[in-house]
C-alpha cells in the first residue's frame, strides 16, 4: 500500500516538474527583441543569468568559454525568436572577429553554442549537434553580419 502511494507521489512530482520546466522555457520568450544585458535604473537583468540558461551553459562549456560568452563578449545583438528557438550573438568590444552565438530550443531546452574567430569555429550542444538546428537558425549563428534570421 505504501509503495503504491510513494510511487504515485513520485509520478506526480515528475509530471509537475516537467510542466514547470516547460513553463520556465516559455517565459524566456519575454526576452525577444531585448538585449541580453538589460539595465533599468540600478537593476540589471541578464539573459545568460536565467536559471534555465545558466545551468545548461555551466554544464556544457568550460569555465573559460562560459566567461567568454557571458562576460567578455560584451557587444550584444538583440535576442531573436525564430520558431521555437531564441538566439543571440555576442562579440568582444572592438574585436568582432572573435564572437559567439547562442540558441535555445524553447520546446525541449536543448542549447547550441558556436564560438568563432575568423580562422575557426567550435560548436557545442547539450544534445545532438548543430545539424539538428533549423537551417535558417544555423545560418544566422554562422554569420555574425546577419541581423535577421532568414536574411541572405
Amino acid at each position: 500500500m505504501y509503495r503504491k502511494l510513494i510511487g504515485l507521489i513520485a509520478c506526480i512530482a515528475v509530471c509537475f516538474a516537467s510542466v514547470l520546466a516547460q513553463n520556465n522555457l516559455a517565459r524566456l520568450k519575454s526576452w525577444e527583441g531585448k538585449y541580453p544585458t538589460e539595465k533599468k535604473g540600478r537593476v540589471t537583468h541578464r539573459f545568460f543569468s536565467e536559471p534555465e540558461i545558466r545551468t545548461s551553459l555551466g554544464k556544457l562549456l568550460s569555465r573559460e568559454d562560459f566567461d567568454l560568452l557571458t562576460k567578455e563578449y560584451a557587444v550584444e545583438t538583440p535576442v531573436m525568436l525564430s520558431g521555437d528557438y531564441l538566439t543571440v550573438k555576442v562579440c568582444k568590444p572592438h574585436m568582432c572577429f572573435e564572437w559567439g552565438a547562442f540558441a535555445i530550443n524553447l520546446t525541449n531546452g536543448v542549447i547550441y553554442v558556436r564560438m568563432a574567430t575568423d580562422e575557426s569555429s567550435r560548436w557545442f550542444s547539450s544534445k545532438g549537434n548543430q545539424s539538428d538546428l533549423p537551417p535558417k537558425v544555423r545560418d544566422y549563428m554562422e554569420d555574425f553580419s546577419k541581423s535577421e534570421i532568414g536574411s541572405r
